[in-house]
Parts: structure tokens; sequence; C-alpha cells
């Protein structure tokens, strides 16, 4: 009996352990995998979105400060909040939002004093530090200073448009 023993369950054991590993070492890897790409999504939004901001920076629409102010929207997205599927999807829509929303000058410049006002005002309804950047921020106040820059726009838009009306004109 303790032959049989022996000859089939200790191989058999020994192959159930090597599985049990393979398989954990299978997780693992695909486990690293997904962690990388969200790694690489939230960079890919976050660069994505500061060449954007950028761009209003270089038509002199948004001083260096502002830039910086800007940025913090998304440099602290993740600092009170997890990082999940939803909030990056969330992030992304809140992201496009914000650029959409912002005043794009048309080819003669008219009106850059009111467009740089515009931008002006939503830079400095945005908190000044880190700790401001909250959960709630970003779900309740951010959206209502977004639609309010996406209202403001919409006030004055004989030079002013909007990227996106472009697209389904």
């Amino acid at each position: 009996m303790l032959e049989v023993i022996a000859y089939f369950v200790v191989p058999v054991f020994a192959i159930l352990v090597f599985a049990y590993f393979s398989v954990e070492a299978n997780r693992k890897k695909e486990r690293e995998l997904k962690k990388q790409q969200i790694i690489s999504r939230v960079a890919t939004m976050k660069d994505n979105y500061k060449r954007a901001v950028l761009t209003l920076v270089e038509q002199k629409m948004l001083t260096r400060c502002g830039q910086e102010s800007v940025y913090r929207i998304a440099n602290n997205f993740f600092v009170f909040q997890p990082v999940s599927i939803e909030n990056i999807e969330y992030a992304e829509q809140l992201f496009d939002s914000i650029i959409e929303a912002m005043p794009v000058l048309n080819e003669d410049h008219k009106n850059l004093d009111f467009a740089q006002g515009i931008i002006s005002l939503f830079v400095r309804t945005l908190p000044t530090s880190s700790a401001g950047h909250t959960a709630a921020f970003y779900q309740q106040q951010l959206p209502e200073y977004v639609a309010q820059l996406a209202q403001s726009n919409t006030s004055k838009d004989a030079s002013l448009h909007h990227p996106m009306s472009n697209e389904a004109a």
C-alpha cells in the first residue's frame, strides 16, 4: 500500500504543487501587466492634457502661473482618490471637458483680452494648494467651474469658438 502511495500520490502531489505555482506566477504577471497598462494610460492622459494646456500658453491665452494651476488639476487627481478604471475614465472625461470649455481664438485673434479674462477667472477658482484638490473638488466643484467656463464662452461667440463646434458644422 505504501508503494502505491509512493508511486502515484507523491508524483501527483508534485504535479499539483507545480501547477499551482505556475498558475500563481501567471496571475502575478497578468496583474503586473494590468498595472503597467493603467500607469501608461494615466501618463498618456496627463500628457495629452498638459499638451493642450501648453497650446493655450503658446497662444498667450494662459499665463505660466495659470498654466501651473491648470496642470495641478491633472497632477493631483489621484492624490485623494484611488487609481481605478472608473476614476481614470472620469478623469479622461473631465480633462477633455476642461479643454473643450477653454476659449479658442480664430485666425484674426480678435477678443484676446476677453479670452484671457475668461481663462483667468477659471484659474482663480482653482485651489492653490494640493490639499484643495480633494475627491469632492473633482466630483462636485470642478465640473461646476467647467460648466461656468463653457457658458461664459458661449456668451461671446463673435471671435471665440469651441474646438468641438467646428466638427459639428
